[in-house]
């Protein structure tokens, strides 16, 4: 038992269980501590005998000094305070909540997917208990007793507080201010009326008006030979005005006086004095509604019970059962403390918990799986016996199998000596040969619970020859196999069940030496067997990490401590760290393992990136930048950006310069050339340092992801905005007639709007998804990303608005349209800004606002274009340079007419193209179908056609994937989840324009038969769906059989219906059947649709894009991280960049899948492609180290 008590510390316990033992906490209690101290393993009697004798608190809520969610939803980042008060003994307890510091792994706070509830573990290092000298004070001042809970779950960085008060108006406080005699004895003291009482509540009520007055900040003083004053509280209460901090004065006649606190003391909300005032108050309306009579009404209105609050921000979330065969009104049994439950939770967190309390205290499963079992037994629950049975099977015993196999064999439980037990066997065996199976179950149980790998050999059945070693390995045709095969045999029988490796050596030596095999032999005889490398798959399960993908560092520290839980396990988990840094060719680990230190800073290597430290929330913008560098022709500009950009900013420079649509002002060009002038400082730093990674400049963040415009007027609206093509604007109007930029905004005060109308203007589509602004602004500020602003989220995916008001000038012709983006409304969101070290508060306020992905690209793209010369202009005096070249293409919109040979076209720049993702599982095909498939729209009273090709393709093919949607019913924003299947070799064929007859008949063909599906699907959900929830042939089915039920129970004195019934249920039998056989062919048609769509274009391959990076983002709408995939397509690998730690991919799935069993998978946000004729423009690695 000593070696299951002496680990107990490590366990915890679930929310409703550290409620339960909260509410029987007594912090000067001499007994057992059950809020800190681990249940003791013992009876259900002697349990019930080591609990306090303490009553169970009745909380009742402080509102004034809460601070709890309004809703059922708990937002996890911030602070939740719950301040009760007990209504018996009047202790003060306050719950705080914290799950805003960052985790091991960025991952969202329990409850999730694997952690049904939070596991709370107590930290007697950080908390400040109580001591006898705390308690002797207490004559004179309050003590203070706090404890601290952490989460046991490495995902989840909750922490709970609880902080213990005791009752400012102690008992014998209380005796003199309800004591009927001591009351009477003030009265007959001080009253010259004979036979004069008063009520305890009449005192009470004194005393809570001095208090009240005090804390209104009333400053008159109490004259102590007041009547009032004299006959209910007296000086015999004078402690009671000292604990409430009023001072003993006279004043110039030498009256005596009460003085209550000065108003600086009582406004401090943070001060003992106004805390100390407000908890006696408090406690003296508590005692007032005790001792009310029934004419009179409560004191307190409202009272409320605190421990739903406590339960909800603990976000304690199960629906409790009753249906065992336990007495509830008996002690509950130690069993449930010692998993950390309470009794009225289900099977499923019962199991849960008995896992996390197993891998807590692994000693100790023997008593968790005894406990799991009675439970089992108790509940009469078959889950939890199924359970038990399959853990029993798998090796699992109880402390009871042990007694028994240590009785069984006549060995003590505390012997150590491993080779008496086992001679102590071997002689009971051959007493006995028949009881062979039983006593090497004991030996095996005897072996496991000492965890001796000598003993548990032992109680293996031994190999009498080689041809049992051969079968045991599981070696095949053994004649004909090679040594090196049997070797390898060996290799992956110890992998696959390290429990069976002494088993598997024994086999191997008998089959060495029948073999004389020298290589066999050799292995043996060194032990390099054991010394050669596990697999990865090994490496990553011996340390217990699920997560191939987590940082270097996570793997650090996930070593310390599986290290620190077994240190005589040392050479295993180095071997193990040792392969798992070899495989990421991870300089870190490497270095880890040399030096003992994490926190050193590696050196980089000419053969991999450097990687970019995250200086507060920047991991968005760190990844965006790394994937900016691999693209040649950018970064060599901007590494010779003498060369490109602007030099004197003279008038003439001012009035040509025009991007995205807009003039760019002087101080705008200034701004730019600092931000350009930044990033060559980084691209050369990212080629020349001696460092694995370096920190971006804090005026770079600044100037990445605060726009000009957000810098002058601290608004969420961004200058430069880069177009996407959504085949839909938010007011749906096609603009290829409004006039060109140079007609619309001519003077520098319109320079800051786009072309197109205000978002505070546009329309707003029915069907359009849109994440509220109200709910973004209640997103907590600290988390890495939060919900879009509502004009900046219109989905292609959407419905679309029919084309009304558009003007009339259309041309017939294929034009040369303006060089003029349209606003971009698609965000998904990036993390916070870094706290700006700037010189105004503007600075500040704005480096810290949210803002979106596609919103920083736009603002890091302008920059870049306002701070270059142009190459040339172009006829609508938009600047085209070398952003222009390489990241943007053209986009032609053509409308046709029925019954009419007019065509309509109008083409437009973009620089990415957006997919939705909001429905289901999709691949790229489909998704981008969306945006460039035939739809019908109303063109000033006329029905039209259109869609969308692609004019001019880029070299970079940039793909935003719209993950962030808005959920109506539950009127919050959410990320979708779904899969997006993306191809190594994306092909645009089917999406160029083109004059080939040949393709345009194909993609008509395409259109007509997704017309086809789409009226399938609705037939399908005619015949499938009703409002009642079972399919049509069903609901015909069940009124059949209803009818003939009718037949059945027909009376004598019923006129016979029976052949018209017959009849009904006839034809009701031949619908059902007609109906299924209906729906049998239209799946049939959907498939054979879903697969002619599926190849129509499969043949196209002219126009070919390499995947290059994938932007992927794990969390939620309020909390989660950014990384970048980027592919090397000289050494034709990924490569992993999560800010400063950059690692190779070895399974390519890591990149293009996501478990679909996380709660918060990654999944890829922003996908970039480039030309397959063009990859030499990009290049992953450029190092040119310079030592320092």
């Amino acid at each position: 038992m000593d070696a299951v008590t002496e680990f107990a510390h490590r366990t915890g316990k679930t929310p409703p269980r550290l409620l339960a033992d909260l509410q029987l906490y007594d912090p000067e209690s001499k007994g057992l501590n059950v809020l800190c101290e681990p249940p003791p393993y013992v009876d259900v009697e002697n349990f019930a005998k080591s609990l306090p004798l303490q009553h169970k608190h009745t909380l009742v809520l402080r509102p004034d000094w809460c601070i709890i969610p309004n809703s059922t939803t708990v937002e996890t980042s911030r602070p939740w305070t719950v301040v009760s008060i007990c209504e018996k003994c009047r202790m003060h307890i306050e719950v705080k909540v914290d799950s805003s510091e960052p985790s091991l792994l960025e991952s969202g706070p329990c409850p999730t997917k694997d952690n049904l509830l939070h596991h709370f573990r107590y930290e007697p290092s950080k908390s400040r208990p109580i001591n006898s000298t705390c308690l002797e004070a207490h004559r004179t001042e309050r003590w203070k007793d706090v404890r601290v809970f952490t989460c046991t779950a490495s995902t989840c960085p909750t922490n709970v507080t609880i902080t213990t008060r005791p009752p400012i108006l102690k008992e014998e406080f209380v005796k003199l201010l309800m004591d009927k005699a001591l009351i009477q004895q003030r009265i007959n003291t001080y009253s010259e009326e004979k036979g004069a009482s008063l009520s305890a509540y009449t005192v009470l009520k004194t005393l809570q008006k001095y208090l009240q007055n005090a804390l209104r900040g009333d400053q008159r003083k109490i004259p102590r030979g007041n009547e009032r004053y004299k006959f209910t509280i007296s000086d015999e209460c004078r402690e009671i005005f000292e604990m409430a901090h009023f001072k003993d004065v006279q004043d110039d006649d030498g009256t005596l006086l009460w003085e209550p606190p000065t108003l600086e003391e009582i406004n401090d909300k943070n001060s003992a004095i106004h805390r100390d005032l407000c908890d006696m108050l408090e406690e003296t309306l508590s005692l007032m509604d005790q001792n009310r009579d029934y004419s009179q009404a409560l004191v307190r209105q409202n009272i409320q019970r605190a421990e739903d609050s406590i339960k909800r921000v603990l976000r304690s979330n199960y629906n409790p059962v009753t249906n065992w065969t336990i007495d509830l009104t008996k002690t509950e049994h130690p069993a449930y403390a010692v998993l950390g439950v309470v009794a009225d939770v289900n099977d499923a967190i019962i199991l849960w918990a008995y896992d996390r309390q197993r891998e807590c205290n692994p000693n100790g499963t023997p008593l968790y799986f005894e406990f799991l079992s009675v439970l089992a037994t108790g509940r009469a629950s078959d889950t939890l016996q199924i359970e038990v049975a399959k853990l029993r099977s798998q090796g699992a015993f109880t402390m009871k199998d042990l007694e028994e196999a240590c009785k069984a064999l006549g060995v003590s439980s505390s012997s150590t000596n491993e080779d008496l037990i086992i001679g102590i066997f071997r002689a009971r065996l051959k007493d006995a040969p028949r009881q062979e199976p039983q006593m090497r179950e004991h030996l095996r149980v005897i072996g496991q619970a000492k965890n001796s790998a000598k003993i548990k050999q032992a109680a293996q059945k031994a190999f009498t020859d080689v041809k049992g070693a051969y079968s045991w390995l599981g070696v095949p045709d053994p004649e004909t196999q090679e040594d090196q095969m049997v070797l390898s045999i060996y290799q992956i029988r110890i992998s696959d069940s390290p429990a069976d490796e002494p088993t598997a050596k024994e086999a191997l030596k008998v089959i060495a030496e029948a073999r004389q095999s020298p290589l066999l032999l050799s292995h043996l005889e060194t032990g390099s067997v054991y010394d050669m490398p596990l697999d990865i798959n090994g490496a990553y399960a011996s340390l217990g990490i699920s997560d191939e993908t987590v940082a270097d560092d996570l793997i650090i520290n996930v070593y310390g401590l599986r290290l620190q839980d077994a240190p005589s396990q040392i050479q295993d988990l180095r071997a193990a760290l040792r392969v798992i840094g070899e495989k990421r060719n991870s300089t870190k680990i490497k270095d880890f393992l040399q030096t003992g230190q994490n926190d050193v800073q590696t050196r980089g290597s000419v053969t991999s990136p450097v990687g970019l430290e995250n200086i507060g929330n920047t991991c968005y913008l760190n990844s965006l930048l790394q994937f900016y560098f691999t693209i040649k022709p950018l970064r060599d500009m901007v590494l010779e950006l003498d060369k490109y950009q602007e030099a004197d900013i003279t008038e003439e420079v001012v009035q040509r310069k025009r991007v995205g649509g807009r003039k760019v002002t002087k101080k705008e060009i200034e701004r730019a050339k600092k931000f350009a002038e930044h990033l060559r400082t980084l691209f050369q730093n990212l080629i020349k340092s001696s460092a694995s990674a370096i920190a971006p400049e804090r005026d770079l963040a600044y100037l990445a992801l605060v726009s000009s415009k957000d810098e002058a007027e601290g608004r969420a609206s961004v200058s430069g905005e880069r177009p996407v093509i959504t085949i839909e604007d938010v007011d749906d109007k096609m603009d290829i007639d409004q006039a060109p930029p140079s007609e619309v905004q001519e003077e520098d005060a319109a320079s800051e709007t786009t072309l197109v109308n205000d978002p505070q203007e546009a329309a707003q589509g029915e069907d359009q998804i849109m994440a509220d602004q109200d709910k973004k602004d209640s997103q907590p500020d600290e988390k890495e990303n939060i919900p879009p602003d509502q004009d900046e989220c219109a989905v292609i995916d959407s419905p679309r608005i029919p084309l009304k008001d558009a003007a009339p000038n259309w041309d017939n012709s294929n034009i040369e349209a303006p060089l003029t983006p349209p606003p971009d409304r698609t965000p998904p969101p990036i993390p916070l800004r870094p706290a700006a070290r700037r010189n105004t508060a503007t600075d500040i306020n704005m480096f810290g606002r949210q803002q979106d992905v596609t919103e920083c690209i736009g603002n890091v793209m302008f920059q870049i274009e306002a701070a270059i010369k142009p190459d040339s202009i172009d006829e609508n005096e938009e600047q085209i340079d070398l952003v222009k070249r390489y990241f943007y293409g053209k986009t032609k919109q053509t409308l046709t007419f029925p019954n009419s040979s007019e065509t309509r076209t109008k083409e437009e720049l973009f620089s990415h193209l957006l997919v939705n993702v909001a429905e289901s599982d999709r691949d790229m095909y489909s998704a981008l179908d969306n945006s460039f498939d035939i739809e019908q729209v109303d063109l000033e009273g006329r029905e039209a056609k259109r869609y969308l090709s692609i004019s001019s393709l880029p070299p970079v093919l940039q793909i935003q994937v719209q993950r962030v949607q808005f959920d109506r019913e539950k009127a919050s924003a959410y990320k979708s989840n779904a899969y997006l299947n993306f191809p190594e070799t994306l092909f645009m064929d089917r999406y160029v324009d083109t004059d080939d007859p040949a393709l345009r008949a194909r993609r008509e063909e395409s259109w007509r038969w997704k017309e086809e599906l789409r009226q399938l699907a609705t037939r399908k959900a005619d015949l499938t769906k009703t409002s009642i929830g079972p399919d049509i042939a069903s609901v015909l089915d069940v009124t059949r059989e209803w009818i003939e039920d009718l037949q059945t129970v027909q009376t004598d004195g019923e006129e016979d219906m029976s052949t018209d019934l017959g009849m009904v249920t006839t034809i009701l039998e031949q619908r059902a059947a007609a109906v299924r056989r209906e729906v049998e062919l239209i799946d049939k048609n959907i498939k054979d649709l879903e697969s002619r769509i599926n190849q129509q274009f499969t043949d196209l391959r002219k126009y070919g894009y390499k995947i290059h990076s994938v932007f992927i983002h794990r969390g939620s709408v309020t909390f989660g991280h950014y990384w970048i995939y980027i592919y090397d397509f000289q050494k034709r690998l990924f490569r992993k960049y999560n800010d400063q730690y950059i690692s190779e991919v070895v399974d390519e799935n890591e990149v293009f899948r996501h478990s679909d069993t996380d709660q918060h998978p990654p999944t890829p946000y922003f996908l970039v492609f480039v030309r397959d004729d063009q990859l030499d423009i990009t290049e992953a690695v450029k190092r040119e180290i310079v030592e320092d």
